[in-house]
C-alpha cells in the first residue's frame, strides 16, 4: 500500500495566486504547494481523499488513472472544489463512484454540486453516490482488509475528518483541536 500526499498548502496554496510566497523562501522547490488532497493506494483500490481545487495537476502528476472511492474531511472549498475532475473517471468506467463524507459535508455538496449525484435538467447523469461515513470503514483488499477510522476533529467552528488507515497512518487536513478522549487513535 502506498500513501501519497498530492497537496500539503494552505486554502490559498503556496505561492498564492497572486505570487505570494509569505514566509517561505521561493528558491525552496518545496515552497510550491497545492492544496490538500492524500491518496491511499494498493494494487486493487485508490481511494482519494478530498478532492482539492488543484486535484487535476496533482492526478496528472502521480499518474492516477482510476479512483475507485472518495473520502472527505470536510465541507470547506479546499477540500471540496475539484470535485468536477472526477467526471472523467465516471465516464471511463460508466459507473457511479462511491463519496463518503460526514452530514454537513454531504448537505454542502449536495447544495453546490447537485449534478455529480443526481440527473440535471442539462441531462447530464450523476457521477458519483454520495454515503455517510461511518467510524470504521473496511474495504477488501484480495485477501485483506483495509480498515479506515473517521475520527472527529475541531477544525474552527466546525468538525473535519481524520482518516487513519490499519492503525497505522492517521491523515488530518486541517485541525485546530484534538478531544482528549481520541489520543489513543493517535500513540
Amino acid at each position: 500500500m502506498k500513501f501519497i500526499i498530492l497537496g500539503c498548502g494552505s486554502s490559498l496554496g503556496v505561492p498564492k495566486s497572486n505570487g505570494d510566497f509569505g514566509k517561505c523562501d521561493p528558491r525552496e522547490k518545496k515552497n510550491y504547494r497545492t492544496r490538500c488532497s492524500a491518496l491511499i493506494k494498493t494494487k486493487k483500490n485508490t481511494i482519494l481523499i478530498d478532492t482539492s481545487p488543484d486535484l487535476r495537476m496533482q492526478l496528472l502528476n502521480n499518474d492516477i488513472k482510476k479512483i475507485d472511492k472518495v473520502l472527505y474531511s470536510h465541507m470547506h472549498a479546499d477540500q471540496t472544489h475539484g470535485i468536477n475532475d472526477l467526471r472523467i473517471f465516471f465516464m471511463k468506467n460508466k459507473k457511479t463512484i462511491p463519496v463518503y463524507a460526514d452530514k454537513p459535508t454531504m448537505k454542502y455538496l449536495l447544495t453546490s454540486f447537485s449534478y455529480c449525484f443526481k440527473k440535471t435538467f442539462q441531462n447530464y447523469p450523476p457521477i458519483l453516490d454520495l454515503n455517510l461515513i461511518k467510524e470504521k470503514m473496511h474495504i477488501q483488499e484480495n485477501k485483506k482488509k483495509i480498515i479506515i477510522d473517521s475520527i472527529k476533529v475541531k477544525h474552527g467552528k466546525i468538525n473535519s475528518i481524520c482518516y487513519r488507515i490499519n492503525k497505522k497512518l492517521a491523515y488530518i487536513s486541517d485541525v485546530s483541536e484534538i478531544e482528549k478522549k481520541n489520543f489513543h487513535f493517535f500513540k
